[in-house]
């Protein structure tokens, strides 16, 4: 079990705080689908977990997949749980 933090600075402006060390293809798709204006996506926040590769990374193989103490589909969920609470917070 792993923490995920969003919270809203204003209307435009939302801050992500997720553990472990996120590729980037996952941060970058929380800012592309975030409705928020502006979504800083920060990690390796209260708990690292290792890096967090995509699932495309898992089947690929890699330093980063070996050494990662997180399943496939993780990073995915962690996207998924981010965009929900970015909505929330924006009603």
């Amino acid at each position: 079990t792993v923490e995920v933090q969003v919270f809203r600075i204003d209307d435009e402006t939302a801050v992500v705080g997720l553990p472990g060390e996120l590729f980037v293809d996952l941060g970058l798709t929380i800012k592309k689908e975030s409705p928020f204006k502006h979504t800083i996506v920060m990690t390796v926040c209260n708990d690292k977990t290792s890096y967090v590769p995509t699932k495309k990374a898992f089947k690929e193989g890699s330093y980063e997949v070996t050494n990662a103490v997180v399943k496939s589909g993780s990073g995915e969920m962690f996207v998924a749980t981010s965009l929900q609470l970015l909505k929330a917070l924006k009603k």
